[in-house]
């Protein structure tokens, strides 16, 4: 087996015997360190196997149990197995559900933080019933049936919405545990009782403050979104975030359940 130290770790000295491994937050620091340590930090930092690290340590005059010894110390910082270094290469899926600008920068944004984005699909595709989250792009309201699609599928996904003077990422719907967009709509409504009568007339246009700078910003954030998620923590959850187009400024609202949606106690999955 070959040890070497994690290269995504950036290390920086404190001292001439003090190493400290991450800047931003300190995952490792080794203190007065030996000559002999030194020699096998810089072995590790391209890689050596056990016995090539004995070797070092005995060249520099280090007793036979020193290269055990660093290794256990450096254990939060050192390259994964090759189990786990598969797993990594393993990509979770990821649909966008939409075109545009936007939808092309929120691939770009999950392909190169290692997540395999599709888009396009067709709803037979394999993909569709197996992604582990979806991002469904649309301007002013979204049509219905497409997040319902994702819903039966019990596939995790937000919904990013363009209007006239913000957009909307959010709330990142988890089927049956939480509101869904179809709870947005009708908290919408009671806000407002012509909301369907008017959303029915927004599925199809498009919104033309979709600009390159706007999509940005919104595909960072429901990139974040999704990257947390798949890590396994809540972002976003039951809430959204709006992003004004004039200033950037943004916003967070919470949503709720709604009592006439009924999304909480879903059917089997109707396809």
């Amino acid at each position: 087996m070959v040890y070497a130290l994690d290269p995504r770790i950036h290390r920086v000295w404190r001292s001439p015997s003090s190493l400290q491994f991450g800047v931003d937050r300190a995952i490792l620091t080794l203190d007065d360190l030996s000559n002999a340590e030194e020699r096998m930090l810089v072995a590790l930092d391209a890689g050596i196997t056990m016995s090539g690290l004995q070797m070092v340590a005995r060249r520099a005059r280090a007793d036979a149990g020193a290269p055990a010894r660093l290794l256990e110390r450096l254990t939060p910082v050192l390259a994964g197995s090759p189990a786990e270094e598969q797993a990594t290469r393993e990509r979770p899926v990821a649909v966008v559900d939409g075109a545009g600008h936007t939808a092309v920068r929120l691939i770009e944004l999950l392909d190169a933080a290692g997540v395999d984005a599709r888009s396009g699909l067709t709803w037979d595709d394999p993909a569709v019933d197996t992604a582990a989250a979806a991002i469904v792009v649309g301007s002013f309201a979204i049509e219905p049936e497409r997040h319902r699609r994702w819903l039966r599928r019990d596939v995790p996904h937000l919904a990013i919405v363009f209007g006239d003077d913000r957009v909307r990422v959010g709330p990142f719907v988890d089927p049956g545990a939480g509101p869904c967009l179809g709870c947005v709509d009708l908290r919408l409504t009671d806000a407002d009782p012509a909301w369907p009568a008017m959303a029915s007339q927004l599925y199809t246009r498009d919104a033309p403050s979709e600009t390159p700078l706007v999509g940005s910003a919104a595909a960072s954030v429901a990139g974040f979104a999704v990257l947390d998620r798949l890590g396994g923590g809540r972002a976003l959850g039951r809430s959204s975030v709006t992003i004004d187009y004039a200033d950037g400024a943004r916003a967070e609202r919470s949503w709720e359940p709604h009592p006439a949606c009924g999304c909480t106690m879903l059917p089997a999955p109707d396809r």
